[in-house]
């Protein structure tokens, strides 16, 4: 008798046990391909090189040629970042002739001005400061013919309000003639809606990601800088962003990209032998293939970065996503 409140505890961790595979490790869903996923409309970051020095026709026409064969259709152009003086830095003299060779040699592609806000000194509280970054993008869509603007504020921590409200300036000043996106932060799978400051620092709640997806036409999702050591756990990290992410945004009308990296810099939150564009694709597909996920949320996948990313590198997204060659 004396032994049966063991008993019952071992069923209970048994139990618990049972529930958590069920969740988070033998999960419903289907067996797709990426393949089966891939719309033609994915996206890249390339580099600012492109807007600050001049490029020959032929080197604009083979960029144009890769993209479209890539089935790449979004492309954000680093163009500039608001420094502390309050000034862009100037990076972008040749944006306009890039942005007109570029289209003329891949019309249905779409282009963004790439812009950096470092949110360690960048005051969005202040009206002028929102002002000034409202200004800079309009005129940067005007007068080099861009289709868009895509902010990176960074960091962005949950329920930051003055990023809603600059989003909602840019909207409005925008209107119908440029597309607004942003870069996002990765979401907390297992976060609830209760006040965890530290958590909030790094990832965003699903109401927030709601919130912002009101007010842009697009998230592209930074789903790297994981901190994971192994590429099986980033794997499994991007599925769990897939599912709750796409469920987030479903609804609101924002396209949305998954952002898998190929950068080779080692930081501490950043393991290239983990974080790959291999274990990246895989764990977006695992996502998409899950039952709670929402695929028809989700537009394409977004390459970063476009400057380091190698041959071998594109085989395994044409293998893993556009289902081309051997995996």
């Amino acid at each position: 008798m004396r032994r049966r409140p063991f008993l019952w505890a071992f069923l209970g961790f048994l139990l618990i046990g049972v529930v958590w595979a069920r969740m988070w490790v033998f999960r419903l869903g289907t067996h797709h391909p990426g393949s089966y996923f891939n719309r033609g409309r994915n996206a890249v970051w390339i580099g600012v090189a492109w807007a600050r020095e001049p490029h020959t026709p032929q080197a604009i026409a083979a960029l144009a040629h890769d993209l479209q064969r890539r089935q790449i259709q979004y492309v954000f152009v680093y163009t500039s970042y608001l420094r502390r003086d309050g000034t862009f830095n100037p990076t972008f003299a040749h944006l306009a002739d890039f942005v007109s060779q570029l289209r003329r040699a891949y019309p249905l592609l779409h282009i963004q001005a790439w812009i950096g806000l470092p949110l360690e000194y960048v005051d969005l509280r202040d009206r002028a400061t929102r002002e000034r970054i409202v200004r800079f993008c309009v005129n940067i869509v005007r007068t080099t013919g861009m289709d868009g603007i895509h902010l990176d504020p960074e960091p962005v921590p949950t329920d930051e309000v003055n990023v809603l409200l600059l989003l909602e300036e840019l909207q409005e000043a925008l209107g119908a003639q440029g597309t607004l996106s942003i870069a996002a932060r990765r979401i907390w799978p297992i976060w609830p809606d209760g006040p965890w400051p530290l958590v909030g620092r790094f990832a965003w709640r699903a109401r927030y990601y709601r919130e912002v997806a009101r007010r842009v036409d697009q998230i592209a999702v930074m789903t790297y800088d994981s901190a994971l050591p192994w590429a099986f756990l980033y794997r499994y990290w991007v599925r769990l962003q897939v599912i709750e992410i796409s469920r987030a945004v479903e609804g609101t009308g924002a396209a949305l990209f998954f952002g898998v990296p190929t950068s080779e810099e080692r930081t501490w939150t950043h393991r290239p032998e983990a974080e790959n564009l291999r274990s990246g694709l895989a764990g977006v597909v695992d996502g998409l293939n899950d039952a709670a996920a929402r695929p028809a949320a989700v537009t394409g996948v977004a390459i970063y970065p476009h400057w380091e990313t190698d041959e071998e590198e594109w085989r395994i997204y044409e293998a893993l996503w556009l289902g081309k060659g051997d995996p």
